[in-house]
């Protein structure tokens, strides 16, 4: 089997993401009117990184896990600034709130 084959059909790389996305926007459909516009978020999330190359994960569920994960620590940290492994704030500085 080469690189570019997985479980016997043809890789497509970037369009894997797509066509990922395209069946969670058509899942949708099934979910509670509160919950579709969560699922359009994903389905953007996942087109986010369908321009980069991750056809190098031979999974495209992988693959959009991937890209979905990235997209949800970006929109976790956006705001609070660099932090380190540890969740730290830089220089080891601690946030005290005093009410």
């Amino acid at each position: 089997m080469d690189n570019h084959s997985v479980s016997g059909y043809s890789r497509k790389g970037r369009e894997d993401l797509h066509e990922t996305a395209d069946r969670w926007l058509r899942a949708r459909r099934a979910l509670p009117a509160a919950d579709q516009p969560h699922a359009e978020r994903l389905a953007e999330m996942i087109r986010a990184h369908a321009t980069d190359r991750l056809g190098v994960i031979g999974d495209p569920l992988e693959a959009a896990m991937f890209s979905l994960l990235i997209e949800m620590v970006k929109e976790q940290t956006a705001g609070d600034g660099p932090r380190s492994a540890g969740g730290d704030p830089p220089g080891g500085a601690v946030r005290i709130c005093v009410d």
